[in-house]
């Protein structure tokens, strides 16, 4: 994947138009094509986003009394 300095934010919403202009009936084949390929990279680009800062989020347990920080573990 080519590099890219998008916030997840900005990933999130170039990927909403791609979508919007797929819906639409104003491309070409090609064109929808192309549009699809990008909108693939964004996906796959704010997903690995997601998944590191899954790995950097803690938790603070109540446990035997005391208060103690635990990994946040995301079950699909």
């Amino acid at each position: 994947m080519d590099k890219m300095d998008l916030t997840y934010e900005e990933a999130v919403e170039e990927l909403e138009q791609i979508l919007q202009d797929l819906e639409g009936d104003d491309l070409t084949l090609k064109e929808s094509m192309e549009k699809f390929k990008r909108g693939m990279l964004l996906y796959n680009y704010a997903n690995k986003i997601l998944n590191n800062m899954t790995g950097e989020i803690r938790l603070l347990v109540e446990e035997d009394g005391g208060i103690r920080e635990k990994d946040f573990d995301l079950e699909v």
